[in-house]
């Protein structure tokens, strides 16, 4: 049984800017919260050998937690200089989570080697509750019409229930090849709700039923999965591939601003899955491809308006398509154990194909957001990673040099207003690590890298859009004396950014520090550690995607100290003889 307790206080400054086809929205904001928590959690499991080719696996596993979250945030939002909406608000949450699991697992082994039958079954059962006092203003400057005053209590419940049970089979078909047959069944049932009641003057309490920014959705979905599988087992080859055909049935009941929903689909989704890897003489290399169908949410596929934000509403779309999406991984490593060196390759890659996205649109007047979903093909991403090591040995000192180098790229399809846009982000980000060691002396890493990042935009207001940052860290260790029982550790960072908007700091730094003293014949340490010695560990960046570039400053955590004790249990018994 695990038990802990934690208290944070957050705060954050954000300054954003979107850009529109004929005008720019510049949104400023500051953000506080003070979160209480506690969690429980229970695990236990064991597993019984019932004979030499029978085995059964039971778990069970649960956690609960309990929290207060308190919030103030006020924001301000531009059209080219003129105010559109300022909004002030006050949120108080108490929040309790209930969850657990349980899973039992059975397989034997059959005459025949490698033939094999097994059978699972898993549950899981989960309820969270909110109760959060809403105080909010939201003033138009241009429309005060529609100014938006709340003071009010919304009561949200949220279950979710999940069984799935699936039976396989498995028969080689030569002395390193299996084939494999299975089929799987689960059902799961989910139901949030949410009662806001609005304060009531002549009562003094909140008895005001809101109709409008209450509801209600149920879903169950049942599936049925069968899968068929190939494995490999060669001495210096390995391969697994599977495919299956996901059989699903959906049903959604809602109810939303006093009206009904009903949905029904249904889906026969296949999925594919390959992965070979090899090793061999030092050299490792790894394959993996697969394939298979995202159904949206029963909240972007439900036609109801949520406008429990008072400046962004949304509203689901039933013609929404399942997205497709095809993705892969390739690894490649070589290691010298004579000279001391490593090589690696990593590349990966993400197609789209009906993805969802969001379909903003934005009030001139009121600076709001109405966001509906709509599909768009042909979202991909490539990613390619390299990077080298070398190691120089004389005497009791070493030296490890390690430059490496990543590359993103992403391409993206959206809608503003209507109006159809593409974005092509690339970033760079080469550095290099260095390590030298004094054995029972010392330890230095320093590193350091640069990142690059660029947006170009077609159809859209903008052309380009880039960003600089450069970051630091030199970590340190230092052994001293009798027998080297004492330790100084420091983690130091150093980060820049470039074209940060004016109030925000372009760079910052960051320093740990630790004293440790071992004693007990090196098996007990005990450590003081000063967290954030400059008081400073605030996270400031430049944030920039396909519909908006924003500067952002984020505390972390505040300066504190920590005293650890550890013991190291080199053995639990001895053996005489």
């Amino acid at each position: 049984m695990l038990y802990s307790k934690n208290s944070r206080e957050t705060r954050s400054i954000s300054d954003r800017t979107t850009l529109l086809t004929d005008y720019a929205l510049r949104t400023k904001s500051e953000n506080s919260g003070e979160n209480d928590s506690s969690q429980y959690s229970l695990e236990n499991s064991f597993r019984i050998k019932l004979d030499k080719n029978t085995n059964f696996y039971l778990s069970n596993s649960f956690l609960t937690n309990n929290g207060t979250n308190i919030n103030t945030g006020a924001s301000s939002t531009f059209r080219d200089g003129t105010l559109l909406n300022e909004n002030n608000s006050y949120n108080k949450n108490d929040s309790r989570n209930n969850s657990g699991q349980s899973r039992i697992y059975f397989s034997k082994k059959l005459n025949e080697k490698g033939r094999r039958v097994s059978f699972s079954m898993s549950g899981s059962a989960g309820e969270s509750v909110n109760d959060n006092l809403i105080k909010s203003e939201t003033l138009f400057d241009q429309e005060p019409g529609k100014n938006d005053i709340r003071n009010q209590r919304s009561y949200s419940k949220t279950l979710n229930n999940r069984y799935d049970v699936s039976a396989d089979y498995a028969e080689p078909i030569s002395d390193s090849a299996k084939m494999s047959i299975s089929m799987g069944y689960n059902t799961s049932y989910n139901r949030n709700s949410r009662d806001v009641n609005d304060f009531n003057s002549a009562t003094g309490d909140y008895s005001k039923f809101n109709v409008d920014l209450s509801n209600m959705m149920r879903q169950q979905n049942n599936a049925f999965v069968p899968r068929v599988g190939y494995e490999l087992n060669k001495k210096n080859i390995n391969l697994w591939a599977s495919a299956n055909l996901n059989v699903t049935q959906m049903d959604v009941n809602a109810r939303y601003n006093g009206q009904d929903y009903k949905l029904n689909k249904n889906f026969a989704l296949p999925e594919f899955n390959l992965n070979a890897w090899s090793n061999k003489d030092g050299k490792n290399i790894s394959v993996y491809v697969g394939s298979n169908y995202d159904i949206p949410s029963a909240m972007q596929l439900t036609p109801y308006e949520d406008r429990s934000n008072p400046l962004i509403s949304y509203k689901g779309n039933p013609d929404l398509k399942n997205t497709w999406r095809f993705y892969g991984n390739m690894y490649y490593s070589k290691y010298n154990q004579l000279k001391n060196t490593n090589l690696y390759f990593n590349f990966s890659f993400n197609y789209q194909d009906n993805d969802v996205t969001n379909n903003r649109h934005f009030n001139k007047e009121t600076g709001g957001q109405e966001i509906t979903y709509i599909n768009v093909s042909g979202n991909k991403s490539i990613y390619f990673g390299s990077g080298y090591t070398k190691t120089y040995k004389w005497k009791d000192n070493k030296l490890t040099i390690g430059p490496r180098v990543t590359f993103n790229h992403r391409f993206t399809n959206g809608f503003v207003d209507g109006d159809r846009y593409t974005s092509t982000a690339y970033s760079v980000t080469p550095g290099i690590n260095l390590t030298y060691e004094i054995k029972d002396k010392m330890t230095i890493k320093p590193s350091y890298s640069l990142s690059y990042n660029q947006t170009d935009y077609k159809n859209y207001v903008l052309d380009r859009s880039h960003t600089t940052s450069n970051v630091f860290s030199l970590q340190s260790i230092n052994y001293f004396g009798k027998n080297q029982d004492f330790t100084i550790e420091n983690n130091f960072t150093y980060t820049t950014n470039s074209n940060i908007a004016p109030g925000f700091k372009k760079d910052f730094y960051f320093w740990n520090a630790s004293l440790g003293y071992t004693f007990l014949k090196k098996q007990m340490t005990a450590k003081v550690m000063v967290y954030d010695v400059l008081n400073q560990n605030q996270s400031v960046k430049r944030v920039i995607t396909d519909t908006y570039i924003e500067d952002r400053e984020d505390l972390i955590l505040k300066r504190y100290v920590m005293f650890t004790l550890s013991y190291k249990f080199n053995k639990f018994g001895s053996k005489k003889g």
